[in-house]
Order: structure tokens, then C-alpha cells, then sequence
């Protein structure tokens, strides 16, 4: 008995100490006073001047203009609209489209409207040089990776209904009209990340509406005949991530599951078969975001997750992904719909942007 009450308050004396040693997100930024339909914020140095600006997609369902936000160097920002057309946008993907060594940005748009692409002056003035995809597409989350070896990003687009597609960049910012589809039934996020060591970007596809996820295997030149199952048979996943949680030398998947309220953390073996490990559930948080990275700069990566109506967390990596330790931050306001990672006020700690929907959009600043 003595025993395991000593075990029980030097366990608790020790997660003291973890938490007060660990930042904080107290001090905030709001980036808007108005509360519309967010979805998702990128960080990137748009204008050339050597610190992260943000990119922020709106619209969601409901048109609305997407935002460009440029950095002081400090953390304070100054907004203008991307251009001048509301739309349907779920994401604003930052990437170097046409080779010229600055960032662009690929728009994914819902149905009915066009999904754009935006090049960039170096200067961060953009002009729409055309489209991707198709208008009809149910397009949520985009992303951009090198999926066939070219050196050139492709435009990864998720479907809510599937499939999802792949489309090609020709080299110089233009994509092919046809595009590959991904047979997903439903996906709201795909996670691009090199899943079994070959050197190639495969497509990690969380099933958002009660299917099977998937991992499709890249062949090298953009085919994705092979595939390995993960997770339940019918799961409700929304977003997903990739990073070494255990420090073995291979990516491992983090998942928020909405229709669960369950965050699952599944290891990988190196080549792409997975296995469930850590996972956290709490059925008064349903998780709606989720982003990874290093948040105390001791060298494991943390999970930064979002949810509805109810405050975020870092769940900070204290056991090469087996163990971690719970920071809430933030009002709880709106629904939490996308993160980017960066440090925004040059003092050498990241910070957190945050995408909300029917609350203002903000940053929270790391603090010791």
C-alpha cells in the first residue's frame, strides 16, 4: 500500500514539474474581429523578406475572400485579400509551382467553384494563372508533394465524396487536365509523406465517413496500385499527420477521429504496416484539427489538435511516443478547423496559428 501510494505522488510530483516546465499559448493575437467561416491557415515567407507571412482560406461552404496576412518580423501583421473573387475555399497550399524560388498558392475549393492556382511576384502580389481539377469536385484539404520525381510540386486534393485525385504539374505551374484518381471514398485530409522508406511520396487517406483508411503506396512515377489498410474498418477520420513520434527513423501516423472523439497514434515499421500505440479519448472533445512539430525544441515532435467547441491541446512527447503531456490552450470558441506551425515573433520558439470557423482566427504566441 505505501508502495503504491508513493509510486502514485511521485507520478503526479513528475507531471508537475513536466507541465510547468513546458510552454504555454497564453498571449494571443487576433488576426480578424469577425467570426466567418474559416478553414485553414498556412505559414510561409511570401514577400521575400526572411520571415513566415499567413495565408488564410476561407469560405468553407459560404463564399468569402481568402486573406494574406504579412509579417513585421515581429508578429504583427498586415492584411490584404488574395484576390479579389469570394469563393469556397478550404486551403490555402503554399508551394513553388512554377520554379522560381518563391511561394505560391494552390486554392481547393469546394463545389461549384474553380480551384485555382495564384503565382507570386517574389513580392507577395498574386495573380491567377488558371485552374486544377474540376469545379464539380467536393474538394476539401489540398496539398502539394513531388510525386513523380520530376523535382516539381503536384497538387494532392481530398474528396468529400471520393475519389480523391492526384493532378501533375507540367513544370512551370500548370496542371494536367487529367488527373489520378485516388479511390477513396471519403477523405478530408490526405497526408503526403514517404511511408515505407523508398525514397517516394505515398498518400496516407483517413476515411472520413465510415470506411477503411488507407496508405497508397507511390511507385516512384505517380502510381498507386499498392495499398495497406490501418485503423478500424469503419472510421469517422478527419485530419492525420505524419512524424517520427519514436525516434526509429521511419514516420509514424497521427489520426483525430470525429466520429470516435478518439486521437490515435499508429507505428510504423518501416515499411508502411501499421500498428495502433498511443491514443487519447475524450468523449466531451470531438478533435477537428491536428498539426505536428517540435513545440519545446527538445527534439521529439508534439501533436498541436483542435477541437469543437472546446479548447485546444499540445500533447507534448515526453516517452518517443509512447507517453505525453496535455497543455490546453486557447477560449474554446468556434470550431477548430486548421493549424500552421512557426515562429512568427523571432524569438526562436514556435507559435501557433489557428483556423477557426464562427470564431476570430488568431495566433498564440509560445511563452516560458
Amino acid at each position: 500500500m505505501l508502495r503504491g501510494s508513493c509510486t502514485v505522488l511521485l507520478t503526479t510530483a513528475i507531471a508537475i514539474i513536466l507541465q510547468t516546465s513546458l510552454p504555454r499559448f497564453s498571449r494571443v493575437l487576433h488576426l480578424e474581429e469577425t467570426s466567418e467561416d474559416s478553414a485553414n491557415v498556412s505559414i510561409g515567407d511570401l514577400d521575400g523578406d526572411g520571415d513566415p507571412d499567413l495565408a488564410l482560406a476561407k469560405g468553407r461552404h459560404t463564399p468569402l475572400k481568402d486573406r494574406i496576412l504579412l509579417n513585421d518580423g515581429k508578429g504583427n501583421f498586415r492584411a490584404s485579400d488574395l484576390g479579389p473573387t469570394p469563393d469556397r475555399t478550404y486551403s490555402a497550399v503554399l508551394a513553388d509551382l512554377d520554379g522560381d524560388r518563391d511561394l505560391d498558392i494552390v486554392v481547393s475549393n469546394d463545389t461549384p467553384d474553380k480551384k485555382l492556382i495564384y503565382i507570386n511576384d517574389g513580392k507577395a502580389h498574386f495573380r491567377v494563372a488558371g485552374t486544377w481539377g474540376l469545379p464539380e469536385w467536393s474538394t476539401r484539404n489540398a496539398s502539394a508533394a513531388d510525386l513523380n520525381g520530376d523535382g516539381r510540386p503536384d497538387i494532392i486534393a481530398a474528396n468529400r465524396p471520393g475519389p480523391s485525385f492526384v493532378c501533375l504539374n507540367d513544370g512551370r505551374g500548370n496542371f494536367v487536365a487529367a488527373c489520378i484518381a485516388i479511390p477513396a471514398a471519403s477523405a478530408t485530409s490526405i497526408v503526403a509523406a514517404d511511408m515505407d522508406n523508398d525514397r517516394n511520396i505515398d498518400l496516407v487517406v483517413p476515411e472520413r465517413d465510415g470506411g477503411q483508411s488507407r496508405i497508397y503506396f507511390n511507385d516512384g512515377k505517380a502510381g498507386f496500385t499498392r495499398t495497406v489498410a490501418f485503423g478500424p474498418g469503419r472510421a469517422g477520420a478527419r485530419v492525420g499527420s505524419a512524424a517520427d513520434f519514436d525516434n526509429d527513423g521511419d514516420l509514424d501516423l497521427v489520426v483525430g477521429d470525429e466520429a470516435a472523439a478518439l486521437m490515435v497514434i499508429y507505428m510504423n515499421d518501416g515499411k508502411g504496416n501499421m500498428r495502433e500505440g498511443f491514443k487519447f479519448q475524450d468523449g466531451t472533445r470531438v478533435p477537428y484539427a491536428l498539426s505536428t512539430g517540435d513545440m519545446n525544441l527538445d527534439g521529439r515532435p508534439d501533436i498541436v489538435i483542435g477541437y469543437v467547441s472546446a479548447p485546444a491541446a499540445v500533447f507534448f512527447n515526453t516517452g518517443n511516443g509512447t507517453e505525453f503531456t496535455q497543455v490546453r490552450f486557447g477560449d474554446g470558441k468556434g470550431s477548430a478547423y486548421g493549424f500552421a506551425l512557426g515562429d512568427l515573433n523571432a524569438d526562436g520558439r514556435p507559435d501557433i496559428a489557428h483556423a477557426r470557423s464562427d470564431a476570430p482566427n488568431v495566433v498564440y504566441f509560445s511563452e516560458k
